[in-house]
């Protein structure tokens, strides 16, 4: 477990060993279609980022990475089918995060706020676009700030 999470209730420590989980589903979904490409090149950034990360958070990648399947089938499995009450839901999800910070240190929020930012994009950036980069739906451009998540 990660030394800056053992203050934590487990909920809590979920809630952020998940967001970034949360953060690809609620741009996938943004647009109420999840493609194929945006949850595979969330794989592929948790990969790359359990290995090439020099911070914190080299860690909460690492345990994610390791079973990032089922995560991501555990929280198909727990959103909701309707598409206003998903996306409601995920922002919610995600929103947990916002008292957590205040019991964290400082630095390891802020690295866990930029990361889940460049999640997000990326995801974004996956589907659409020549080459899938480029081109955002506009649902994708408002949840790519993670308006819901306060910045530390």
């Amino acid at each position: 477990m990660l030394y800056q999470l053992q203050k934590l209730s487990s909920e809590e420590q979920t809630s952020v060993k998940r967001s970034p989980i949360w953060v690809t589903l609620l741009v996938a979904c943004a647009d109420y279609d999840i493609q194929e490409s945006e949850i595979e090149r969330a794989k592929e950034i948790i990969h790359i980022k359990s290995y090439a990360l020099q911070n914190d958070l080299k860690e909460l990648y690492k345990e994610l990475d390791s079973n990032i399947d089922q995560e991501i089938d555990q929280a198909l499995v727990a959103i909701p089918a309707d598409g206003n009450q998903r996306i409601q839901y995920l922002e919610e999800k995600i929103s947990e995060l916002n008292p957590i910070f205040k019991k964290l240190d400082s630095t390891f929020n802020k690295q866990l706020y930029k990361n889940l930012k460049s999640v997000a994009l990326a995801v974004a950036q996956s589907d659409g676009g020549f080459f899938g980069v480029g081109r955002l739906s506009d649902e994708e451009e408002r949840y790519i700030s993670l308006p819901m998540l306060h910045q530390p």
